[in-house]
């Protein structure tokens, strides 16, 4: 019996140590799961569609005597940073402008230069050659720019446009949606 007493108190010792050595081990703390976001980047290639309108006060851009056509097309270009906050960039543009008269088609080829003020934002310049309705013009401008996802930006842009030597006499503004490949 004192054996059995013995073998008892042995077995219910060595529980009570065990269970006072897990009591010792501590577990980590939970931390609550927080996702993280990437900062949108500018930088790179990127393609996308426009939509808009040309306001003509004088038909030299449009089929006569339309003053104003809906305006559809496309841009592709890069952007770089030039600094932590500041970008060039080079782009090229075309779209049809369908007036009640007819259809013409304008293309433009500018140098940009924009400024990021937050990760998901860019204001810019925009300013070049190009053609429309078959006469050689300029285009200058700009825009701004917003992140929608992590690759596709939504922007707005307005463009003065006018024959090389003379003040801009035409206006173009468009919405766009541009896909960045980063």
């Amino acid at each position: 019996m004192t054996k059995l007493r013995t073998l008892a108190l042995a077995l219910l010792a060595s529980a009570g140590f065990a269970g006072a050595a897990s009591a010792a081990d501590f577990s980590e703390p939970y931390t609550p799961y927080t996702p993280t976001y990437s900062a949108f980047n500018f930088e790179g290639f990127y393609i996308g569609v426009t939509g808009g309108g040309i306001w003509d006060g004088t038909s030299a851009y449009l089929v006569a005597p339309d003053t104003a056509a809906f305006s559809v097309g496309g841009v592709a270009g890069v952007n770089f940073f030039l600094t932590d906050t500041v970008l060039g960039g080079l782009e090229v543009q075309g779209s049809v402008d369908v007036g009640t008269s007819g259809t013409v088609f304008d293309g433009f080829l500018l140098g940009r230069l924009g400024f990021a003020p937050s990760d998901n934002v860019m204001v810019y310049a925009a300013g070049g050659p190009g053609i429309a309705g078959g006469t050689g013009v300029y285009g200058i401008g700009g825009g701004v720019e917003f992140a929608a996802t992590d690759s596709m930006s939504v922007r707005g842009e307005l463009l003065g446009i006018g024959t090389w030597g003379a003040a801009p006499d035409a206006a173009k503004a468009t919405v766009g949606l541009l896909w960045h490949m980063q």
